[in-house]
């Protein structure tokens, strides 16, 4: 439950994509898995904002994309899927401040683009779900 009310109060989410990787190159890239997230939570109605917006909301939080994959065969993948939200928080012992995980969904897959993209799709309606069910008003 902490890990869905940690998004309470996001009122914008800017997108981070990982570099995919030799693995995936040529098959997918950065952009496209942007905005294939970006799509999905503006249909959805979550706000997205930009690098230097995100920067002064409370938090600071980001939506983290990453995918790493083993090639299996022509065409096909294992591969992991991780989807993160970073904010800003601070230690309660000194009051320091940094950027950690709040949020967090992730699977192994094993497939083609199709079924990558499909599990993908999954982990997005997840963090969608939640952080429509804390931020209703949205």
């Amino acid at each position: 439950m902490l890990r869905k009310e940690s998004l309470k109060g996001i009122h914008g989410i800017y997108v981070v994509v990982e570099d995919l990787g030799p693995e995936l190159r040529g098959v997918l890239n950065r952009s496209e898995v942007r905005k294939r997230v970006e799509a999905q939570l503006q249909t959805a109605g979550i706000r997205l904002v930009k690098e230097l917006e995100a920067a002064k909301l409370p938090g600071e939080p980001y939506l983290y994309v990453n995918m790493a994959a083993l090639p299996l065969g022509p065409k096909r993948y294992a591969c992991r899927i991780d989807l993160e939200v970073h904010q800003l928080v601070a230690l309660v012992h000194n009051s320091s401040t940094g950027h950690a995980i709040t949020w967090e969904q992730g699977v192994v897959t094993a497939g083609g683009v199709k079924t990558i993209f499909n599990n993908f799709d999954e982990l997005v309606l997840d963090f969608i779900c939640d952080y429509l069910a804390m931020n209703p008003d949205n």
